[in-house]
């Protein structure tokens, strides 16, 4: 029996489209199928069809799996590369990556004629979400990880000059083993995990599984899904110097146009100590872009020439001089022609 995404995830979509649904597809390079909020099968192939509208000159085009939140700038793209397309109409046969779950984006890239010797940098693609089901039922819940779970002076790494600290925040690595053989990441609510924890003096986790530690103790995190349930023990044992999390503003959305010069401006970000913070920029959404300056409070791009309105989606996550860090906040950038 296969194990089915909540209903919830429906809640997370009725989010996500309508930000999808304002950008015009009228006359321009479109994936037509499959539709964007569609699900399938991890072991099926997804069927592509592409709308070429009035994009002349593609030579190729490549596809690119990437999970919903992925780093794209930290991501070596040639290893997300699904497949490529060279003949007219260019639709293709994809298979999800092996260990897929949850939702994923489907990328189309396409590359024209003469384009590569141009000084312009040209972004011709179009992308959509899917959700990936899981083939084959989950047997077990387990945690990458050392159990009992220890922070602190708690995990007898260090005893001076602690690494760990009020605030800090980790992504707890929680995967599933289904019947299919695949181990596969489920930390995600779109995973369909949901999450407990017995005090929450001593940490917080919130449904990405992303855990925050908040107090010394112990406590222990309940991990659910399909029916299956993994208990964790977490040890925290820290500087009991109170320090609140950053908090990260990644500024309004932009619209822009095509040559502009880009600035992601996170200045108002603040620490409530008051202390400085450290910036961390991130591409989640759009082709594949040289961000400059990344680190830094105002990173930068030139928004490149598209055909019709397209939409790139950047994360942002601030550290103060404590080490705890804020959590992701995104700004949606809409390039124009």
């Amino acid at each position: 029996m296969r194990v089915l995404l909540p209903v919830a995830l429906n809640l997370i979509f009725s989010l996500i489209l309508p930000l999808t649904e304002m950008l015009p597809k009228a006359a321009a390079f479109s994936i037509e199928q499959p539709k964007n909020g569609s699900s399938h099968s991890s072991n099926e192939r997804v069927a592509v069809a592409l709308d070429l509208g009035a994009v002349t000159g593609i030579t190729k085009v490549r596809f690119y799996w990437y999970g919903e939140q992925e780093d794209m700038l930290k991501a070596f793209v040639e290893e997300k590369l699904a497949g490529i397309a060279t003949a007219p109409p260019f639709g293709a046969n994809l298979r999800p990556p092996p260990a897929a779950t949850g939702l994923y984006r489907l990328l189309a890239v396409a590359e024209q004629e003469n384009r590569q010797t141009d000084d312009e940098e040209w972004a011709v693609f179009d992308e959509v979400l899917l959700t990936i089901q899981p083939h084959g039922s989950l047997e077990e819940i387990d945690f990458q990880t050392d159990k009992p779970l220890k922070f602190g002076r708690a995990s007898a790494v260090r005893v001076y000059d602690q690494l760990d600290f009020l605030g800090k925040m980790i992504n707890l690595p929680v995967v599933g083993r289904y019947s299919d053989g695949a181990i596969r990441t489920i930390r995600s609510a779109a995973a369909g995990t949901t999450y407990h924890v017995d005090d929450e003096t001593v940490i917080t986790i919130n449904e990405n599984g992303r855990l925050r530690l908040v107090g010394n103790g112990t406590t222990t995190v309940t991990v659910k899904n399909g029916g299956i349930e993994k208990k964790l023990d977490v040890l925290v044992e820290v500087n009991t110097e109170p320090n609140q999390p950053p908090v990260g503003d990644p500024g309004p959305t932009q619209n822009v146009y095509s040559g502009e010069t880009v600035v992601l401006n996170g200045l108002k970000s603040y620490d409530p100590e008051g202390g400085s913070l450290q910036y961390s920029w991130s591409q989640i959404r759009g082709s594949k872009i040289a961000l400059l300056d990344p680190d830094s409070a105002k990173a930068r791009f030139f928004a490149p020439f598209v055909v019709e309105p397209r939409l790139f989606r950047f994360s942002l996550r601030v550290t103060d001089v404590q080490g705890a860090d804020s959590e992701p906040t995104v700004v949606d950038i809409v390039v124009e022609p």
